[in-house]
């Protein structure tokens, strides 16, 4: 037992490190959490509480693990186990400015820290979490970026682990020119892949907290924000993007209501397509009108998991690559993503 402490009046409560630092990190598994467990159910005065610390990525299915383990130690009366990854305890140390001061150094400057609310994986362009996993991680995120508005998100794909620990087998060796070479092709891999988490990590936050989209996302289309979350993760992110959009017959075309002249485009299943028409028809027999000009008239799914992840990104490339300022992205409306325009073609 590395720690022995009290929670109020809840005493004693053991704590656990696991130390895993070698990057990229190894997990801890299943195995080594039962021994710990084991070990700790022999201590002196019997625990009321057991943590275990790892500086290992958080873990679903050990996260799952300990719960099961908490079931059974409830029902026969023993202390509640807490496993805590590098992740959340970041995340929770960083939500106290004292603690951060202390062991990350202090913010320095006057400037407002930055805390970590969450991290987010994902592996081969897709995001490892969906459904009403998905929808309850959008749900804490938006209720902590209330609490800490200067806090930032951490999206991290497999791929980028798997580059770095290539990159680890030329540590400390004298290098021949082709492995010097092999060497620059994956760092410049390797950015490409941080330069999409960073892509995507901004896209994120915009649609959480800028002041005009998160309104629609999360107050006028209640439910469209974890699936334009998914949606923009899972196809605007790059490499995967190109490889994605590729053999499409039929494009979203879209353009924002100040500037007709901009537009971006997005590929239509042959199920997007049947829901455009089919809302159509509904709205001609009902109104004698289509009724279906802007993005706000799309059925909502297509407009959740199409329209708005290519606007976002669409926002985001007006400003990288045509160097438009925000202000003109404001003068150009563009952030009113439900009153874009759109045709099929």
């Amino acid at each position: 037992m590395d720690i022995v402490g009290r929670n109020g009046a809840l005493y004693p409560i053991g704590l656990q490190c696991k130390k895993r630092s070698k990057w990229p990190v190894s997990k801890l598994t299943s195995k080594e959490i039962d021994a710990e467990i084991n070990e700790a159910q022999n201590f002196e005065p019997a625990l009321k509480a057991f943590y275990i610390l790892t500086t290992a990525p958080d873990d679903k299915p050990l996260l799952e693990h300990v719960r099961k383990i908490n079931e059974r130690h409830k029902a026969k009366g023993l202390f509640e186990v807490v496993l805590l990854g590098w992740g959340e305890i970041v995340r929770r140390a960083t939500l106290d400015p004292k603690v951060a001061d202390k062991h990350f150094g202090p913010a320095g400057g006057g400037a407002p820290r930055s805390p970590l609310l969450a991290t987010w994986i994902m592996s081969h362009g897709k995001l490892l979490k969906s459904g009403l996993e998905l929808e309850l991680s959008v749900k804490e995120l938006v209720q902590d970026l209330h609490d800490w508005p200067n806090g930032h998100i951490v999206i991290r794909q497999r791929e980028s682990d798997d580059l770095l620990e290539k990159l680890r087998s030329f540590e400390g060796k004298v290098l021949s020119n082709d492995r010097r070479q092999a060497r620059i092709k994956l760092r410049d891999e390797l950015q490409k892949f941080s330069d999409a988490e960073k892509f995507a990590e901004q896209g994120i936050l915009f649609m959480l907290t800028d002041p005009v989209v998160s309104v629609m996302l999360l107050k006028v289309w209640e439910n469209d924000a974890p699936l334009a979350i998914e949606g923009f993760l899972n196809n605007h992110i790059r490499p995967w993007t190109q490889r994605r959009h590729a053999n499409h017959d039929l494009y979203l075309r879209m353009s924002p209501p100040g500037a007709p002249e901009e537009r971006c485009s997005a590929p239509l299943s042959k199920e997007d397509l049947a829901a455009i028409n089919s809302i159509k028809k509904m709205r001609r027999e009902r109104f004698g009108h289509e009724l279906t000009t802007t993005v706000a008239d799309l059925p909502d799914g297509v407009r959740a998991r199409v329209a708005i992840p290519r606007i976002v990104r669409g926002i985001f490339e007006f400003i990288s690559e045509d160097h438009l300022t925000w202000d003109r992205i404001r003068q150009m409306r563009a952030t009113e993503i439900g009153s874009w325009s759109f045709s099929i073609g």
